[in-house]
């Protein structure tokens, strides 16, 4: 049913409990679609339940149902959990898969990270699991920090995307490669100094992200 969220939106814009007047080729044209998609739209959102319609001389009137007008409720609800400013994280330590170390000390890296986020990156990363959605609002609460390219003779290095952060009231960063090799549930963290050490860090062990 996302297919119709554009028409329902569009109605709930010019009056949510209200009956519209308007026309297929109105629609059409404000939404700038062909005028046959929103005739079919319509017509099959009429038998889902979403709205009720009406022929009139002049074209036709809309109002959402019941049911269109849940159906807005929970799609903003999704939308505000994801954008909704979140200013703290948990998630569990776990374990990575090596290459943190070599990436993170690369000079190309190093030089940016101690200009754009104040300071040199102790060579490796901590793994952290999170819930996905919580992570995304998470990010989406904080700056991100661009990371350029370089290359070296043998190969390219991807861009990076960082966010400051505080892990234990520790300064760092979460980093996001061009190109991930974990899931989106597991978020890297650098700092200047080596976390699992000086804050006794263990596998599983729960920690807290804040902005």
């Amino acid at each position: 049913m996302y297919d119709y969220i554009e028409i329902l939106m569009h109605i709930a814009k010019k009056g949510l409990f209200d009956v519209i007047k308007t026309s297929t080729l109105k629609i059409a044209s404000e939404l700038d679609v062909s005028q046959q998609t929103v005739s079919r739209d319509l017509r099959d959102m009429e038998k889902l339940g979403l709205i009720k319609r009406e022929a009139t001389p002049n074209g036709i009137s809309i109002v959402l149902d019941e049911k269109g007008i849940d159906f807005l409720k929970k799609h903003f609800n999704e939308l505000n959990k994801i954008f909704e400013r979140k200013k703290e994280l948990c998630g569990l330590i776990t374990k990575g898969i090596g290459e943190g170390s070599y990436y993170v000390g690369l000079d190309g890296y190093q030089g940016q990270f101690k200009k754009k986020l104040g300071f040199k990156a102790y060579p490796g990363t901590l793994n952290i699991k999170v819930d996905e959605k919580d992570a995304l609002s998470f990010l989406n609460s904080s700056e991100m920090i661009g990371i350029s390219d370089f290359s070296t003779k043998k190969r390219t290095y991807g861009t990076l995307k960082c966010y400051k952060i505080k892990i234990n009231g520790i300064n760092g960063a979460i980093v996001v490669p061009e190109r991930a090799r974990h899931g989106k549930e597991i978020i890297e963290i650098i700092a200047p100094v080596y976390l699992r050490d000086k804050l006794g860090l263990k596998e599983n062990q729960k920690v807290k992200l804040s902005l």
